[in-house]
């Protein structure tokens, strides 16, 4: 059978992967197994490698089952598939660079427009946004890599990265430099290229090139899983390791008994200088607060009559057990808002005049999280109380009327044409100038537990 089906299903095949047509036996599970046994698909795919990634059907390659390959057919697939996804990333950093070459909004509502079809943060649309138009209209070679599907979107993010430092009459040697080599490098061993061209094609000194990099130095804050957090550090080598070196040192001379490991042990003495340093009582408000952490929690778990999650305002949820903890203690350095264990609601006070006080201020806060804008992460104490009906448009200062919204969010919908509503269930829909809607959600540690498609009881 294999035989007097083999050159038809060949030449059948041969349209299907080509893009013309999808041939009638594609729907006969028998045939296609015979076609896959008497490889014509793997000899077709190894003939695909030699053409350009423009020129491949992209839905065809989609529609083979890479089980039914023998393993040399199967790493052509995934090589194909790899400079395809490469192939399609040079055609959305195109598009990147035309939407904000075009946009001449007084704001720069591009990068906002852009993360929420992305469903990324701002800051990572601008970067988006700005690295296209940098590969598109400085860096040629390396748009042209893309395209050809020899380097990778983060091949190309480096690059583009590396020519920020430089002046602009440079680049075509930074890429003369990088290029050749940098469709058989990891990403990795591009920035160590890209590091070496640097030092070579920059004028300025290497004090020069450090006092650059100290003024970006900080501390950065980053959730991460299990109730813990991140807080990586960019400081100047020498003080970093003089750090970690005392942080080493002060560890070796606990107790032999102690059972914690030595990571362990300089993290816990970190923590305690920091906090020991820094006394809250000394510190200025933020927001009418001195610095704390603040924790929602349901006054059922705060009486340990169940276990629910509590939520860390500005990281995520907790354990109840660690909610329990922290109400235990009375340093002062948190604040707790109940919530009831059947609605999810929390009290509202509702004045009728422009500035919200502060009762309502912390309830929003509480109740929002974050800004309301969909991919917008500026934790609460960072955003205003914002009138979603303006008050000089007869919008009241209260609970239903306000939102979270951060500076320039708040600025999206002045004049752009951009607009929000709240809707029942907690969320807000924000709709652009072009017509395009996207729902913001609310927390979900304030759904109440009943929250589904039913009626509440």
């Amino acid at each position: 059978m294999v035989n007097s089906l083999s050159e038809p299903i060949d030449e059948d095949l041969s349209a299907w992967l080509a893009g013309d047509s999808v041939p009638d036996w594609a729907a006969d599970e028998a045939a296609l197994d015979e076609c896959y046994a008497a490889e014509p698909v793997g000899a077709r795919l190894a003939e695909l490698l030699s053409a350009s990634p423009a020129d491949r059907p992209t839905a065809a390659l989609a529609l083979l089952d890479a089980r039914k390959l023998s393993l040399a057919g199967q790493v052509d697939l995934l090589e194909l598939l790899h400079e395809q996804s490469n192939w399609l990333a040079a055609a959305t950093t195109r598009v990147l660079a035309a939407i904000d070459d075009g946009d001449n909004s007084q704001v720069r509502l591009s990068q906002d427009a852009v993360s929420l079809v992305l469903k990324m943060s701002g800051r990572a649309a601008q970067r988006q946004l700005k690295a296209a138009r940098t590969l598109v209209d400085q860096l040629p070679a390396t748009m042209s890599l893309l395209e050809s599907g020899r380097i990778t979107t983060r091949h190309a993010e480096l690059i583009s990265e590396s020519s920020s430092k430089l002046p602009p009459d440079l680049l075509p040697e930074l890429e003369a430099r990088v290029a050749g080599r940098a469709a058989e490098q990891t990403p990795g061993q591009l920035k160590q290229s890209l590091a070496r061209a640097l030092l070579t094609l920059d004028p300025a000194t290497a004090q020069q090139r450090h006092e650059r990099a100290t003024a970006e130095r900080k501390v950065g804050f980053q959730p991460a899983d299990d109730g813990m957090v991140e807080l990586p550090v960019l400081v100047p080598a020498p003080q970093g390791q003089l750090i970690y070196t005392r942080l080493t040192a002060a560890a070796t001379m606990l107790p032999a008994s102690d059972v914690r490991t030595m990571d362990q042990r300089r993290a816990d003495l970190l923590v305690d200088e920091v906090l020991a340093g820094l006394p809250v009582d000394s510190l200025p408000k933020v927001q009418g607060h001195r610095p704390a952490i603040q924790v929602v929690v349901g006054a059922d778990t705060l009486l340990n009559l169940d276990d629910q999650p509590a939520e860390l305002v500005g990281y995520g949820p907790i354990t109840a057990d660690t909610a329990r903890r922290l109400a235990a203690d009375e340093s002062g350095t948190w604040r707790r808002l109940l919530t009831d264990p059947d609605t999810g609601q929390l009290l509202d006070i509702s004045p009728d005049r422009y500035r919200p006080s502060r009762r309502l201020k912390d309830f929003v806060v509480a109740r929002d999280g974050t800004c309301v804008f969909p991919t917008c992460n500026q934790p609460g104490y960072r955003c205003h109380y914002d009138h979603i009906t303006p008050f000089d448009k007869g919008g009241k200062t209260c609970r239903c009327n306000g939102a979270l919204a951060c500076r320039r969010h708040n600025n999206c919908k002045i004049n752009t044409g951009w607009s929000y509503r709240a809707n029942e269930d907690g969320s807000y829909t924000w709709t652009t100038d072009t017509g395009h809607s996207y729902v913001s959600h609310p927390p979900e540690w304030l759904r109440p537990r009943w929250a589904t498609d039913e009626q509440p009881p």
